[in-house]
């Protein structure tokens, strides 16, 4: 009975710390004292992001495999999902589920999370790429940070960059450690394991279920801010660094069918259009998501040759 009562008294005395670190009696936008993104699409900035570094809380100290996973919910909450292994990738698997709500009049940027009701503790997106793999969470105390990205690793040059971003902002970087990740096993498993990819036949049945979205009309949308939609390329990622379309995200058709529920970073009513080299990848990307609730999908018509050919018909020869 006194262990017990002990260990109550123990986890009352970690929910009070955790409200103390992280609250300031809500969130004023006015008292944000680091930078703050010009603004965020929602959308986009959903789905799974990998801790790379972080300057912890108490909780988040010695931890493997981080992924904070976001869900934007009907009443417009962010469902926040915080998972991670507790002292060796092998680790005891915990998982913290705070609500994140957006501070109106941030365009998007500023948020409330809220661990213990009623406080909300402030999360400012301080830098998320064109592309939105890479950002950081920052606040005003300078005392959490966090850079997170689409991948489980990043490469040690960029990182750099960010953890210099980090230093800028008048963190103590010193205080700054990487998070352990493991490497999806999904590149190391069997061929078989992997679906194949629908017949060519197959591949015609599923992109005429889908609209068609020609080149012109998403290259003249990726100018309107709010209707821009969700762009998806599904090709390698050799490929993509060769020449992509403008904001695209990169997952490769193969991670999709994999894991289509936590692949793609957009809510499962986003307007997403995919494309690959020909199409048939891209349909299997398709099925898979449909299969896994996304409900607003489409198709680049002509895929990325046609944007290729657009983007060279329209620039001017030297």
């Amino acid at each position: 009975m006194i262990h017990r009562i002990a260990n109550r008294r123990a986890r009352v005395l970690a929910v009070a710390l955790t409200a103390a670190l992280l609250s300031a009696c809500g969130v004023s936008p006015q008292k944000v004292t680091v930078p703050v993104v010009a603004s965020v699409d929602l959308p986009r900035f959903m789905g799974p992001w990998y801790v790379i570094g972080v300057i912890p809380t108490f909780i988040e100290k010695d931890i493997y495999n981080a992924i904070e996973s976001y869900e934007l919910a009907p009443d417009g909450t962010i469902k926040t999902t915080f998972t991670f292994n507790k002292g060796a990738f092998d680790g005891p698997a915990k998982q913290m589920e705070p609500k994140g709500f957006v501070i109106p009049g941030t365009n998007n940027a500023i948020w409330g999370m809220q661990f213990v009701w009623p406080i909300k503790a402030e999360y400012v997106i301080s830098h998320v790429d064109a592309n939105y793999t890479e950002t950081i969470i920052a606040r005003s105390a300078r005392d959490y940070v966090w850079i997170m990205a689409r991948t489980p690793t990043m490469d040690d040059a960029r990182y750099a960059e960010l953890v210099k971003k980090v230093a800028d902002m008048g963190y103590d970087v010193s205080k700054l450690v990487k998070v352990p990740q493991t490497a999806k096993p999904a590149a190391a498993a069997p061929a078989a394991a992997t679906p194949a990819l629908p017949t060519a036949e197959r591949t015609a049945e599923i992109l005429a279920s889908v609209p068609a979205v020609p080149v012109a009309e998403l290259r003249a949308r990726l100018t309107q801010g709010e209707s821009r939609p969700v762009v998806l390329d599904v090709r390698r990622a050799d490929e993509f660094a060769a020449g992509h379309v403008e904001g695209a995200l990169n997952v490769a058709h193969t991670v999709v069918m994999a894991s289509p529920a936590t692949a793609v970073p957009a809510a499962k009513d986003a307007e997403i259009v995919l494309y690959c080299g020909s199409g048939r990848r891209a349909s299997a990307a398709i099925e898979a998501l449909r299969a896994a609730g996304y409900t607003n999908l489409k198709h680049l018509d002509g895929d990325y040759p046609a944007w290729k050919a657009l983007i060279a018909g329209s620039t001017p020869a030297p």
